[in-house]
């Protein structure tokens, strides 16, 4: 005992580290009983003019508010919190710019609580976080995050089938194929329905109970539902947020510049209901002098109103062939913020002029009152352009039309120089009739008019984003990294092997695309190549630090033409009016940019999700009366388990299972890219013609079957190598 004894003394006297005020805080936390100055001085082997320190430590520390006196001397900690919490991230940060979290239960009163920086850049407001909490010197407690809590969807979207004699919810993601028991006998629903469930977790086995009941699974007007449903899609407005938009003021010309004056006209699709830019151009004498004028949405949805609550919340508008899930109310998609013609309409426009070679040379941005003189469609602009103007726009063409394009094919020559990656992806359309039915899907048409309004748009966002970083004002960026080099390395294999060849370089430019797409321009693999090239590219995020736009090659780049359907464009024209003291109806000190950035590029994929699912749903159903027909179609994926085939003209994606090549034993060739018969040698490679049995559709699983046509092999045509290739495009410039 006493060589115990003297080795803890030698110890205690070698070490001479005093302890932190986090540590004490920990001990007095971690104690079972009470303690006082005494208690902590034995457990850090405190003495002599050690004591005198701690004194002082324990004064600093109850000034500051970590610790509290209580009887006879004994302290503990001042609004302490568990080590481990759960909690929510708040939609404010600190006067820093950090962000704050909140305990998810009530706590009463509490230090405030900040994330530490590892983790904020992959949460958004009103995620719920597992963190570890440690106690800051200065009172508040800093964060790490140790888990973000997936809710699990208490909801889901499926159709009522018949099984063994009775109805069972089967969901429509395909990633959960299973016959969920219903709770009651349905009275409400009725085999071949769609329907809202409940998933009652208690129950065992698992258990639903409808909720709601969307229509037949049938009815082509049921289709959009499902994505909407399933994505968890925000369709319904709450009553305040209507109420709100039908009591917003209407529009004043105090503080705003009068643009009447100016011929705009809005440009838009056929079936456009909300109109939120117009356009003007003319040539000046070393250059143009361009306006893109923009609905003034910040004038009605004010920062921390209920629409701008809900707005935040949806992120963007959300389309679909049969109908739209705005962001904002109709009274303001629709009617205040719509730029119809011939009405006076609040807007916050772009003066933009442009030098000879099509450069951005001069902006300015002022809030002002216009009016469109007509709305026009794509169509109707292009065949005027091209000569057959209609009785709407003949007494246009001089003045209005062809200064557009005369300032469009100077933004497209500066386009082209800059290197731009152009994807010549056709769009389907869905062509809707009575009811609903399902007339045609074809690709949708794409003309000069559609690239003229984007030049202009894009030239806009460019000027806010440079407007703001000139004036050090906070900004959404809308950015697009590089290409990952893994996906390169796949990519150049896969583009290879259809004949063409594409840059080892490391350092990839968009132009080394634009190059591989014009060689492949004109050729069958013109689709594939584009698609493929897609399918390469990162993905474009919303967010507060600039890295620029891959795609676009632009060094700066942000959203700024189009908030009636997307809420970073509305940040970012609060920021302008906040920098350029515009009004009173800025961008909030507090705004977190970082949280808004996740939360609207989340949204954004989660619209993008919906649609082209609902898309594929309403490919499936024009399909479903067209099984046992065949079609031609073109390999668009080889996988161990099968062939993806993409149809001509409706564009539809089906899966031949490996099990339907009942000709010979396919062996998978990953490298290559292609299936190889054993014994007769027959090969299935990326991008080889097809022709297809359409076996079977199923439209709530979105999941379409197809088989070869026996006895039609693909046709194997003798490749040309890349240099060949590369050598015709030379001599076609």
């Amino acid at each position: 005992m006493l060589l115990q004894r003297k080795q803890k003394q030698a110890v205690a006297k070698k070490d001479k580290r005093l302890p932190t005020p986090e540590e004490i805080l920990e001990f007095i936390q971690s104690a079972d009983k009470k303690v006082g100055k005494r208690e902590i001085a034995r457990a850090f082997n405190l003495k002599g003019q050690h004591r005198i320190w701690l004194k002082e430590t324990l004064k600093k520390m109850g000034e500051t508010g970590l610790i509290q006196r209580g009887h006879k001397r004994h302290v503990h900690s001042s609004k302490s919190l568990p080590p481990v919490l759960l909690v929510e991230v708040s939609p404010t940060l600190s006067e820093e710019g950090e962000v704050l979290l909140t305990p998810t239960e009530s706590t009463g009163e509490f230090p405030p609580i900040i994330l530490s920086e590892g983790g904020t850049a992959r949460v958004k407001a009103g995620n719920k976080l597992l963190v570890r909490l440690r106690r800051h010197p200065d009172g508040y407690y800093m964060a790490r995050l140790l888990k973000r809590i997936e809710e699990k969807p208490k909801t889901m979207v499926g159709a009522i089938i018949k099984s063994r004699g009775a109805l069972y919810f089967q969901p429509s993601d395909r990633k959960r194929q299973e016959d969920i028991a219903l709770l009651d006998d349905p009275k409400e629903a009725k085999e071949g329905e769609l329907v809202v469930v409940e998933l009652l977790r208690n129950q065992r086995p698992l258990k639903a109970k409808i909720l709601k009941v969307l229509g037949s699974l049938n009815d082509p007007r049921t289709i959009s539902l499902i994505s909407i449903y399933q994505e968890g899609i925000p369709y319904e407005f709450p009553e305040a947020v209507l109420k709100e938009a039908e009591e917003v003021r209407s529009l004043s010309l105090e503080g705003r510049e009068d643009l009447r004056s100016i011929p705009f006209v809005t440009i838009d699709g056929d079936d456009a209901r909300d109109f939120d830019d117009a356009v003007w151009a003319e040539e000046e004498k070393d250059g143009w002098h361009l306006m893109v004028a923009i609905a003034d949405v910040a004038h009605y949805v004010r920062p921390g109103s209920t629409l701008d609550k809900e707005a935040y919340l949806r992120g963007n508008s959300v389309y679909f062939p049969d109908r739209v899930v705005p962001m904002l109310p109709e009274a303001l998609s629709n009617d205040l913020c719509s730029l119809r013609p011939k009405e006076d309409k609040a807007c916050f426009a772009a003066h933009l002029w442009l030098d000879s070679k099509g450069r951005l040379k001069k902006y300015q941005f002022v809030r002002g009152v216009m009016q469109s003189i007509e709305r026009l469609t794509y169509s109707q602009v292009q065949l005027a352009k091209d000569g057959n103007p209609d009785a709407q726009t003949k007494p246009l063409l001089k003045e209005v039309i062809e200064p557009l394009y005369g300032a469009y094919d100077l933004l497209k020559k500066a386009r082209e120089f800059r290197g731009t990656l152009d994807l010549e992806l056709p769009e389907r359309q869905v062509i809707l009739g009575e009811n609903g039915h399902i007339e045609d899907i074809h690709p949708r048409p794409r003309l000069d008019s559609h690239r003229l309004i984007e030049e202009f748009m894009i030239l806009a966002n460019v000027a806010a984003a440079q407007q703001l970083e000139a004036l050090k004002a906070p900004c959404i960026y809308r950015i697009h990294d590089e290409p990952d080099p893994s996906k390169l390395f796949i990519f150049r294999e896969l583009v290879e092997g259809l004949g063409f060849s594409f840059p080892k370089s490391q350092a990839i430019t968009p132009k080394a695309f634009l190059h591989l797409l014009r060689a492949a321009h004109g050729t069958p693999h013109q689709a594939l190549v584009s698609q493929l090239t897609l399918r390469t590219q990162a993905q474009a995020l919303y967010h507060s630090e600039n890295i620029g736009h891959f795609g676009l090659s632009l060094k700066k780049y942000s959203h700024f033409t189009s908030p009636i359907r997307r809420y970073p464009d509305i940040i970012v024209h609060r920021s302008l009016i906040e920098a350029l003291k515009l009004g009173g109806d800025g961008l909030p000190k507090d705004a977190n940019l970082i949280v808004i950035g996740e939360q609207v590029s989340a949204t954004e994929r989660r619209a993008a999700a919906a649609e082209r699912a609902a898309l594929e749903r309403y490919v499936a159903i024009y399909l479903q009366d067209k099984v046992g027909e065949t079609f031609e179609g073109r390999i668009s994926g080889v996988t161990s388990f099968g062939l993806f085939v993409t149809l001509e003209h409706s564009g539809a994606d089906g899966l031949i299972p490996l099990a339907f090549l009942i000709d010979d034993f396919y062996i998978f060739e990953e490298r290559k890219h292609r299936l190889i018969g054993r014994r007769n040698r027959r090969v299935y490679t990326l991008g080889d013609p097809l022709v297809v049995l359409l076996k079977d559709v199923d439209m709530l699983t979105n999941t379409i079957t197809l088989a070869p046509v026996q006895g039609t092999p693909p046709k194997k045509k003798k490749k040309e190598k890349s240099g060949e290739i590369n050598q015709k495009f030379r001599k076609k410039r």
